[in-house]
């Protein structure tokens, strides 16, 4: 049957995301009567999908299909979470013309020189709930770093560390040193630079950073730097939020 899935969502983001329209070019449509729902026209931009509800646009059934707003990048070092055009070469820049969507935006940043696991989507809600500090979403940082971090660096860390430039106190976070110049950070918050700024508080300095796996969700060994597929990020519990 050509109908939305049993996943219920408002109209303009399916017809967004089928699409691959602007929120302004859907409402048009929809502003126009060129959108029907189970055979009426619908006028309200929002109207949720019920399952099987049958969308047409201009007459020709709109079909569901794989939710290609939620992307998952290996994001390569060297590309900006940008889309101001001075900061290129932009991580927009490498999404495949099949996954491409004027709205896409990337869930948080990763700085040029950080390579990792990413998410981009259009789904605004999806990215207020994953970077919400509320959340406490944990994020695996695997870190190289020049010089030498000072004695009691994990127990300092799983205390809450205090940066040593702001002051401020981090929350409690997982670091184990893994070898020589090597370690993992696992961090449930999201501070400007904040695993350079830890390595740096501790008597280090990063050179290299990669974060490996966010909340349940690992980056896949075989998904190459500046590769993307779609992901089904399932549901979140983190922090008591559903």
């Amino acid at each position: 049957m050509h109908g939305v899935s049993a996943h219920a969502e408002p109209l303009d983001r399916f017809l967004a995301r089928r699409l691959k329209l602007t929120w302004a070019a859907v409402h048009e449509l929809v502003h126009r009567n060129r959108v029907s729902v189970a055979g009426a026209v619908v006028r309200q931009y929002h109207r949720p999908l019920a399952a099987g509800e049958v969308v047409q646009v201009d007459g020709a059934v709109l079909a569901d299909g794989p939710d290609d707003s939620v992307i998952l990048c290996h994001k390569p070092v060297g590309v900006a979470c940008s889309h101001d055009p001075d900061d290129a070469p932009l991580i927009y820049d490498v999404v495949p013309a099949e996954l491409c969507h004027p709205n896409l935006q990337t869930v948080g940043r990763l700085d040029r020189n950080t390579s990792g696991f990413l998410l981009l989507t259009i789904d605004g809600k999806l990215i207020q709930r994953l970077t919400d500090p509320r959340s406490k979403l944990p994020k695996r940082y695997r870190i190289g770093y020049a010089g030498t971090l000072e004695s009691g660096a994990v127990e300092r860390v799983a205390a809450g560390l205090v940066l040593a430039d702001t002051g401020e106190r981090c929350l409690p976070a997982d670091l184990s040193c893994d070898a020589p110049g090597r370690a993992t950070l696992v961090l449930t918050e999201g501070r400007f630079h904040q695993v350079k700024r830890m390595i740096q508080t501790l008597g280090a300095r990063v050179e290299t950073l990669h974060r490996d796996r966010l909340g349940d969700w690992d980056l896949p060994a075989d998904l190459q730097p500046g590769a993307m597929r779609l992901f089904g990020i399932g549901p979140l519990s983190y922090g008591g939020r559903e």
